[in-house]
Parts: C-alpha cells; sequence; structure tokens
C-alpha cells in the first residue's frame, strides 16, 4: 500500500469531489431541505446562531444576555462596550450556540472581512454573486473594510470538528469523527490558523467556504 502524504490526500479529495459534484448535487440538495425541515429553532437559538442580535425597544444587556445565555460582561467584551447604555438598532454580537449534536444546516452566519478580502473574492469563494453579497447586507458600494461584519445566506452548514492546521496558502484542514476535510479560507491566511491546531472547534461554512470558527 502506497502512503500518502497529507497535501496529496487533500488533492485527491478534491479532484474525487469535483468529479461527484454534478452528480450529487439533486441528492445534496434534496437532504439539506430534509434537514432545514427537521431542524427547528426557537426564536433565541435562531439569533445565537446568526452571530448577531438587533437592540429593539425595551431591550437591555441584562435580558439580551439572559436570553443568549451569556453572562453581561461577556456580552460586554465581545462587543466592546464600556458602558451598560445600548440604542435601539444597534448590533451586537452574540456567540453561535448549537442545540443539537453533530451537523446541522441553517440560514445564516456571519462573516468578519479579513486582509486582502473582496467583495468579488469573498462572493466566488461562498458560490453567489457580488449583486446577492450587496443586496443581503444593504451595500452600495463595491467595496468591504477589514473586520466588516458580512451577512452570509442559504445552506450554512454547522460542524463540530478539531483543527489539523494548513495544507497551502488557502486551505485549512479539519477532523470530524474520524473524516478529514477542508475548507477554504481567504488566500494567504491559512497559516494563522495553525495556532489554534489540535482544538475542538465549531466551524461554520458554505460552499466549502470557512464562514466562522467558534
Amino acid at each position: 500500500m502506497i502512503m500518502q502524504s497529507r497535501k496529496e490526500r487533500i488533492m485527491a479529495e478534491r479532484r474525487t469531489k469535483a468529479r461527484k459534484r454534478k452528480v450529487t448535487f439533486a441528492g445534496a440538495s434534496l437532504a439539506a431541505a430534509i434537514t432545514a425541515s427537521s431542524f427547528a429553532l426557537t426564536t433565541n437559538e435562531a439569533k445565537a446562531l446568526s452571530g448577531t442580535y438587533t437592540v429593539k425597544e425595551g431591550d437591555s444587556l441584562y435580558r439580551i444576555s439572559k436570553e443568549n445565555g451569556i453572562s453581561i460582561k461577556e456580552l460586554k467584551s465581545i462587543n466592546k462596550l464600556t458602558s451598560d447604555k445600548i440604542y435601539i438598532g444597534q448590533t451586537l454580537e452574540v456567540p453561535v450556540k448549537l442545540q443539537t449534536p453533530g451537523d446541522s444546516l441553517q440560514s445564516a452566519a456571519v462573516y468578519t472581512v479579513a486582509p486582502g478580502d473582496t467583495l468579488w473574492s469573498i462572493a466566488n469563494r461562498f458560490g453567489i454573486t457580488v449583486e446577492e453579497l450587496k443586496k443581503q447586507n444593504n451595500l452600495t458600494k463595491n467595496m468591504v473594510l477589514i473586520d466588516q461584519k458580512l451577512i452570509i445566506l442559504d445552506n450554512i452548514f454547522y460542524k463540530k470538528a478539531k483543527v489539523i492546521g494548513a495544507v497551502d496558502k488557502q486551505t485549512v484542514e479539519f477532523i470530524s469523527n474520524n473524516n478529514h476535510f477542508v475548507l477554504m479560507v481567504p488566500y494567504g491566511t491559512a497559516h494563522s490558523y495553525q495556532k489554534l491546531a489540535g482544538k475542538e472547534v465549531i466551524v461554520s461554512y458554505k460552499n466549502g467556504a470557512l464562514i466562522q470558527i467558534q
């Protein structure tokens, strides 16, 4: 038996997936529809999975933190708040919390723009058009800023996994239930995930591209 290096194994897997993609697309779509219909979320769970919460009338940090199962201190730290004051329409980040074991399929996730990202590269990575991405985020210009938050919609997968490390400059390898898989990241950023090697995380991804790690 010939032993392959990790990179050779990843490349072989990519070629196999590429050959199967056209054949399995219809089946995958059906499986996704079944998963989505059977995975019922409460309002609070949906807010947590989306990654953001918009402040409404009557809200307080205490109420928002309680609804999302975190402390006020953690909520303030995540959003870099220096006081307990919030205002209507303000967008707050909240942690992703999965309420069911295994993989799940959701309708939205939040992506943080990385150095080198453009609207085109982000849209291309997630398999959508620039116009779709702009419409989803109410953008009027073809420009994004580092650390800007963008909503990515439809067919967002969540998976518990362990980080293995960078495969090349734009892919990172993970393992889940003894199955290895790779996800695309912005070109040149894969090495930054080496510090997470060996850690158990929850990854959200679309079209084989990483959206967020929790």
